[in-house]
This record gives structure tokens, C-alpha cells and sequence, in this order.
């Protein structure tokens, strides 16, 4: 099992109704086939981490993994997600004794971003983070 997670906070100013847009392509996402569970709502760590909001996915193997990443719905939601979020940050948990875990994930996201130069400016446009 992998648990993505994603901490966040919105940006100053953000439109209660752009909130619940981003919250609404997050739980979209925790829907998707290639996800076991979700689970979406307020960051509960310290308030000094900056942190707001966070989502959990958790996907079977690398497989789940590899699909959840390359999902349209995961796309969209990162284009309706990140125009109003700052101090963004994803780290991943995971049970499998897989000593090239972190490095797999990561080829993962890299191969994703290079095939994608909208997704990657996107992305990229986080200068507080």
C-alpha cells in the first residue's frame, strides 16, 4: 500500500466557492479507480507548519500508483487545485519493502511532468513554496 499525501494552504483572498471547487476535484480524485481510499478535509498538524488542508490517497501497489498519477481527473484536478494553493507539499507512506521506492515515485512524477509542459508551468508557479 502507498499513501500520497498532499498538504496545503489556500492563498490569501481565495473565494469561498474556489475553495469548494478545489475540495470538490480533490474528492473527485479519491474516487477514481485506481484509488483504495481517500481522505480529504483539514490539516490537522501543527499550525506552525503552514498548512491548511491536506488529501491522503491510498493506492494497492505501484501499479495503482502509476494509474492514479496519469488519470484525467488527476489532471484536471491539479488545474483547479493549484491556481489558488500555496505552501504545497506531497510525501508519500508506504508498506512495501521496496528499497527503490522513493526513486520509483519520483520517475513516476518526473516522466509525468516532462510529457506535460502545461502541467509542469503550472506546477512550477509556486515561488513561496
Amino acid at each position: 500500500m502507498i499513501v500520497h499525501v498532499l498538504r496545503f494552504r489556500f492563498k490569501d483572498g481565495t473565494a469561498q466557492q474556489d475553495v469548494a471547487a478545489c475540495m470538490e476535484a480533490l474528492h473527485r480524485v479519491g474516487q477514481m479507480e485506481s484509488v483504495s481510499f481517500a481522505v480529504i478535509g483539514q490539516y490537522a498538524g501543527p499550525a506552525t507548519d503552514g498548512y491548511t488542508h491536506s488529501a491522503a490517497y491510498a493506492l494497492a501497489d505501484m501499479e495503482a500508483f502509476h494509474r492514479y498519477i496519469y488519470e484525467p481527473t488527476h489532471r484536471d484536478a491539479d488545474f483547479v487545485v493549484h491556481p489558488h494553493v500555496t505552501n504545497f507539499s506531497a510525501f508519500d507512506i508506504s508498506d512495501e519493502d521496496n528499497p527503490n521506492l522513493s526513486s520509483e515515485i519520483a520517475d513516476i512524477q518526473q516522466r509525468r511532468l516532462a510529457a506535460d509542459r502545461e502541467l509542469t508551468s503550472l506546477i512550477s508557479a509556486h515561488p513561496e513554496d
